[in-house]
């Protein structure tokens, strides 16, 4: 009882036994599985410093591309979803679709792109599946009544997860099982050893609503034929409706029904069709719209008294069922390790969401959901925790809406932002309610103002109060072991076991993360700073990048937040043959500071380097990645191909914390000698 009356927090190991979990007929149990409501609690939710927005078309909505931990974004969607700011296009709070391809567990090496190893799991087992568990719960939370969730797996740990997600989103709310055949893997171990299993041609997906009276667009397929020898099945829509499919044809303008095929590939097929029947002696097709009330079969419409219909398949076509063996899974457009293929993304997306609703995509890797949504005009929000995956994203979508004939939903407006790592430059210029705003997100408090001895209070950090020091009122003070006792005295130890400060690093003259004063301990929440340990149940973590290709999908599970400190990189550029020049690394040194430690570091944590070989000086748009292992055996040397360049080559260089220092060198210098600081 002493503890509740002082405030404090109940001890982990008493929550169980004061508050035992609801027991379930049947479960998954296992080691270190935490209660729901301990995990959407304890969760830190980290604010959105937006980078930059990529402009384009909309309606108000920008897309978000996040770099962070997708669970303590997570978190913070979902305070935004309960001030109503996460919408849908009808006005509808929540994500109407989650599409998530989590890392595998595998622990077992893929061969990927170029034949190299694409990457290697380093969870397994229960780690694994609580780890997932943890971000479906808060996925939960976050979907929109009718919406749903597509979870990509391999064989390995399908059914637990399948029971997980049972748990989580209620086994009534359990929708398919689909499988999706594709390309065989392509581990050497695994194909040679036939004797004791066969080799793995098979993905899986499973798919939850969040109630089970939702319901979806049935799908359709019909068999190709002409150029299409394989005879794949292609899955198509009979109840989108989509306005652009109501264009004038034969004079007919459909106001509630649609033509199935585009106007451009329905004129087109007319002009096909009279170029062969009229030379044969046959009807135009005018006529035998005049003659019969009817469009051609392939124009599709159906027949009711002259008016185009949907159109409602023959009885050769059937509905879809649970294997989509007609659709590719795996693409390589991008460079990226276990890059998805669009189509199917775009089937998942036709079939569970509308035009103007949001899809969620916490492991974007290469962005292709975030492609496919951006193309047929969904709202989206990418959160991914690599930066080669945010670069990768970037450029996709960026070309997506150059390559738009018109403006359309692939020029609709992306704002990228930082989740955990941030840019303490920009957020120093911030006004003092930005600024004020942004210190208390950033510790996870409640803004809520109030009065105690007389005193400003700015918020509520678990019951007990916070204030943030305003800086910008009074340059050059300090808070120090005297500006403590003069809050204490005025206070009159009205505030419990803890009081929370919020300034800049620099601001505070003693060195110690709190000062206790009689029963009353003050925290120093320094701003730039990792968060304080002895707050959080986790220790803090943060977003660690790959040093080589096969640690480009490890699970990342970070906690708190820090703030970007650009490495120091020196290189030179050296003569190579007729047909390529060098970029030779000579130093490396990155800074970061490690649960409250200032660390440093060389070589050894580089991560990877980057280059755009044309540079606009505006977007980088990633052409190359370089990743610190085949370094380190090239001894630190990148070969830039002349005939590769533009008028200016960009490249990154990237720490293992996410820290980066961009230099751009002149086309015109890259044969010379030289060298030069970043």
């Amino acid at each position: 009882m002493d503890i509740l009356r002082r405030g404090d927090d109940i001890p982990a190991e008493w929550i169980h036994e004061l508050f035992p979990p609801e027991r379930r007929e049947m479960e998954l149990t296992y080691a270190q599985k935490e209660r729901a409501e301990d995990i959407i609690a304890d969760t830190m939710a980290v604010p959105l410093q937006p980078v930059r927005t990529f402009a384009g078309s909309g309606d108000g909505w920008s897309n978000m591309l996040v770099l962070g931990d997708n669970l303590q974004v997570m978190k913070t969607l979902l305070d935004m979803k309960r001030r109503n700011e996460l919408l849908n296009a009808d006005g509808t709070p929540g994500i109407r679709l989650v599409y998530i391809d989590p890392p595998f567990a595998t622990k077992k090496e893929f061969a990927g792109n170029r034949e190299q190893k694409a990457y290697q799991d380093r969870l397994a087992g229960a780690d694994f599946v609580e780890f997932l568990r943890r971000r479906l719960i808060l996925i939960r939370e976050l979907l929109a009544d009718d919406g749903s969730i597509f979870v990509h797996l391999d064989n390995r740990k399908v059914h637990y997860v399948k029971v997980a997600m049972d748990e989580v989103f209620g086994e009534q709310n359990f929708r398919n099982e689909i499988m999706l055949p594709g390309r065989a893997s392509k581990n050497l171990q695994q194909q040679f050893d036939h004797i004791s299993r066969l080799n793995v041609r098979h993905d899986t997906l499973l798919w939850y609503s969040r109630r089970s009276g939702t319901r979806f667009k049935p799908l359709w397929i019909e068999k190709h034929k002409a150029g299409n020898p394989e005879g794949h099945w292609h899955h198509f829509w009979s109840t989108a409706d989509r306005k652009t499919m109501r264009y004038e044809l034969f004079g007919i303008t459909p106001k509630t029904g649609q033509w199935t095929w585009s106007q451009k590939k329905a004129l087109k097929a007319v002009e096909n069709y009279e170029r062969y029947e009229v030379e044969n002696g046959g009807r135009t097709v005018a006529e035998y719209w005049r003659d019969t009330g009817c469009a051609l079969d392939f124009i599709k419409p159906d027949c009711d008294d002259g008016k185009p219909l949907y159109w409602r398949p023959p009885a050769t076509n059937r509905l879809a069922d649970t294997v989509w063996s007609g659709i590719p899974v795996y693409s390589s457009t991008s460079g990226y390790p276990t890059e998805k293929n669009e189509a199917l993304l775009q089937q998942i997306i036709e079939l569970a969401s509308s035009e103007g609703d949001l899809l969620l995509d916490g492991f974007f890797g290469s962005g292709t959901a975030l492609v496919a949504a951006q193309r047929m005009g969904r709202r989206w929000v990418g959160i991914d925790c690599g930066k080669l995956a945010i670069y990768t994203a970037q450029k996709r979508l960026v070309n997506l809406g150059v390559a738009a004939e018109k403006p359309s939903s692939a020029r609709q407006a992306f704002t990228l932002f930082n989740a955990g790592l941030y840019d303490f430059s920009s957020l120093r210029e911030l006004p003092w309610d930005d600024w004020r705003f942004f210190a208390l997100q950033l510790f996870g408090c409640r803004p809520e103002e109030h009065m105690i001895g007389g005193l400003h209070l700015d918020g509520k950090l678990k019951g007990s109060s916070v204030l943030v020091f305003n800086h910008l009122v009074s340059p050059g003070e300090r808070v120090d072991l005297e500006t403590i006792r003069s809050i204490h005295l005025a206070l009159g130890g009205k505030v419990g076991s803890k009081f929370f400060i919020i300034a800049p690093r620099g601001v505070f003259d003693f060195q110690q993360d709190y000062v206790d004063i009689d029963e009353t301990r003050y925290y120093a929440l320094r701003i730039p700073y990792s968060v304080i340990n002895e707050l959080h149940r986790r220790d803090f973590s943060g977003l660690l990048q790959p040093s080589d290709e096969t640690a480009v999908n490890e699970t990342v599970d970070a906690v708190g937040f820090d703030f970007i400190q650009p490495p120091d990189v020196s290189w030179s550029l050296r003569p190579g043959d007729e047909t390529r020049a060098l970029l030779k690394i000579d130093g490396f040194e990155s800074r970061a500071r490690i649960r409250g430690q200032d660390t440093r570091g060389g070589l050894e944590t580089l991560s990877m380097v980057m280059l755009d070989v044309d540079y606009n000086g505006t977007v980088f748009d990633l052409d190359e990645v370089h990743y610190a292992d085949g370094l380190e055996q090239r001894d630190w040397s990148i070969p830039l191909f002349t005939d590769d360049l533009g008028e200016q080559l960009a490249v990154v260089f990237m720490d293992i914390y996410g820290n980066e220092s961009q230099v751009v060198i002149p086309a015109a210098d890259i044969l010379g000698r030289g060298g030069s600081e970043a």
